[in-house]
């Protein structure tokens, strides 16, 4: 008496038929020697179908995925990198935050500047860009008339990008810190005009004269927030990926007054890191070295920095989110 040929019923839902469907795949492949077809990573396929299927979930459906990029003067160009691999890898940022040079980059992407725009940017900024003072008269302004530089520029540069952009009308909610010199208080912006914070939080002490606020004489956020994750969570991030740029105490040796003041901020804000890094779910390092903070030549190079690293751990960032994220995919 033959046997009779026994089906298999394939659920209705639709991710679990799918999940079906894709083992059943994975095991004909796996048993078809004879028919010498290649090897097949069924870890990288499953990866693959699991982040295909978190990536069409609507922002209502799937965890809401923080960015905090952190500050670290040139080197935080890196982050351009990042964002340029988490782009292409179609990993959702549903909200930002930055300090110092993290919160130029940021501000202008959560504004809606495209990657390569960024490129674009980082290929003719230079201390003008920043600052008027940076000539002979500057010189004279400060040795006789002990006037530290200004920023002024870096606003006028920001309008010019993004015009008179206020941060309730940005695509991505941003936010952004600095500190005010007088009482060394934290002042966060997420609400009212991006130029004149963001030129604030990049404001670097002893470098530039303090920018003057609504009674309030502001420096660089790095100096109280090297890394803000903790204005993501603020916004309601879920999940935090953060993209940090440490400091360099290796490779140069401070010569100048000025040298000296930025390594004295990048030892605090190495200590900031530590612990704002524990806050977040994901950190993807950015090991810029040979680099000093003002050295704006070198912007492309730190963010061919940022590409690579954040390339190195993009599957084990996509494999974390996706174990975070699963019960929702499940739900699809």
């Amino acid at each position: 008496m033959g046997h009779r040929a026994r089906f298999i019923r394939l659920p209705n839902g639709g991710f679990v038929r799918k999940i079906c469907l894709l083992f059943i795949g994975l095991f004909t492949l796996s048993s078809a020697t004879a028919w010498a077809v290649p090897p097949v990573n069924s870890d990288n396929v499953l990866r693959a179908f699991l982040w295909d299927e978190f990536t069409q979930l609507s922002p209502q459906d799937r965890p809401k995925v923080g960015l905090a990029l952190s500050a670290g003067g040139v080197r935080g160009f890196a982050h351009v990198g990042v964002l340029e691999v988490l782009h292409n890898a179609g990993v959702p940022i549903d909200v930002m935050s930055g300090t110092s040079m993290g919160a130029v980059v940021g501000s202008m992407y959560a504004a809606g500047q495209s990657v390569p725009k960024l490129w674009e940017i980082g290929s003719h900024i230079s201390m003008d860009t920043i600052t008027p003072d940076y000539n002979v008269m500057g010189l004279l302004r400060f040795l006789f008339l002990k006037k530290l530089p200004s920023s002024k520029n870096l606003q006028k540069f920001f309008q010019q990008e993004i015009g008179d952009m206020r941060f309730e009308d940005m695509p991505i909610p941003f936010a952004t810190a600095a500190m005010d010199v007088k009482t060394g208080e934290q002042v966060v912006f997420d609400s009212g005009p991006v130029d004149i914070a963001v030129r604030a939080s990049m404001n670097l002490p002893g470098i530039f004269d303090p920018v003057e606020y609504r009674h309030r004489h502001l420096v660089d956020g790095a100096v109280v927030n090297y890394l803000p994750v903790n204005l993501v969570q603020a916004k309601g991030a879920d999940y935090i990926i953060a993209s940090v740029t440490p400091p360099d105490f290796y490779s140069q040796t401070p010569q100048t007054v000025a040298a000296y003041l930025l390594r004295v901020g990048d030892v605090r804000g190495a200590a900031m890191i530590q612990e704002s890094s524990d806050k977040a779910n994901f950190v993807i390092e950015s090991r810029v070295v040979n680099v000093k903070t003002l050295e704006l030549n070198k912007l492309h190079h730190a963010g061919e920095v940022g590409i690579r690293s954040a390339n190195n751990q993009l599957e084990a960032l996509q494999e974390d989110l996706l174990l975070f994220a699963l019960d929702d995919i499940v739900k699809k």
